[in-house]
């Protein structure tokens, strides 16, 4: 069975992952449904139930768009990936499982939005469709454990650690063994060299936004609906306002400032950050 080195500086993309067997056919995704500041312990508990039965790479994925560039970057990087288990609980909005689902299924448009998800910016600018169709070939199944958002029930099979080892148990055999309904085993490395590339500077929305937003003469109110596109859309409140909507509009009519909204500090949103800065000055 042919194993490969992967990519010298692999894993190119930091995260919130753990880095086990180089050599392993499984990396394991859990969806992060709350701030990352907040993880549940029983999400890092499937994470690390996901490194210690073998995974090559278990981590966790909170957004449709950069965290999943940040997965294909590091699949490529190792051709002896070929399966991913997806687990933890969808979360509403971001929809990350349901568009990396979509994306191995249908890949991207040319928009580089992910074709047949429902997510909110599922675009992945970030990266050259050359690589998203590389992590469409070298994957050949995602085992799909992911519950439904706000699942608590401990023994559902995407919030349980020995059905989580099990999966990766079965992706790693040399014969077809049958794990619920997928047929699994190690088929070996993916036939095409590693490849390595680092995202380099981070865009989440269309250009057209900004040029939207540029218009002379636009309203308040419908600069504040556009500014609300490249805003986080947790209407989690932390900046004081009802809803992210509210914000967006604060924005427009200068009553708000950037800093106010700490979803938005956090480095995955860097890039709307950076665009939202451009739009106000």
């Amino acid at each position: 069975m042919l194993k490969v080195e992967p990519a010298q500086g692999y894993p190119p993309e930091e995260g919130r992952y753990v880095r086990g067997n180089d050599y392993s056919p499984v990396a394991v995704c859990v969806i992060l449904d709350t701030f990352d500041f907040a993880i549940p312990p029983e999400l890092n508990g499937l994470v690390m139930s996901g490194v210690d039965s073998g995974a090559a790479l278990s981590g966790i994925l909170q957004t449709e768009n950069t965290g999943l560039e940040k997965i294909i970057c590091n699949i490529a990087a190792n051709p002896n990936i070929r399966h991913i288990v997806l687990c933890g609980r969808e979360s509403t909005g971001h929809l990350p499982g349901a568009s990396l689902l979509a994306l191995h299924q249908n890949g991207v448009d040319e928009t580089k939005r992910i074709v047949g998800s429902r997510a909110l910016t599922p675009y992945l600018y970030n990266i050259p469709a050359e690589l998203t169709d590389r992590f469409r070939e070298q994957i050949v199944s995602i085992v799909n454990l992911l519950c439904q958002p706000g699942e608590k029930d401990a023994k559902a099979p995407g919030l349980n650690p020995k059905v989580i080892e099990k999966a990766v148990w079965s992706c790693y055999q040399e014969k077809p063994v049958a794990f619920m309904d997928y047929t699994l085993y190690d088929m070996g490395a993916y036939a095409e060299p590693a490849i390595y590339h680092k995202i380099v500077s981070i865009l989440n929305q269309p250009q057209q936004v900004i040029d939207q937003v540029s218009q002379p003469g636009r309203a308040k109110m419908d600069t504040g609906f556009l500014l609300h596109k490249l805003l986080p859309k947790t209407n989690c409140k932390e900046c004081g306002k009802p809803t992210c909507l509210a914000f967006a509009i604060g924005l427009a009519k200068g009553k708000s400032r950037l800093e106010e909204c700490p979803v938005l500090q956090q480095p995955e949103f860097a890039g709307d950050r950076q665009a939202l800065a451009r739009l106000l000055e």
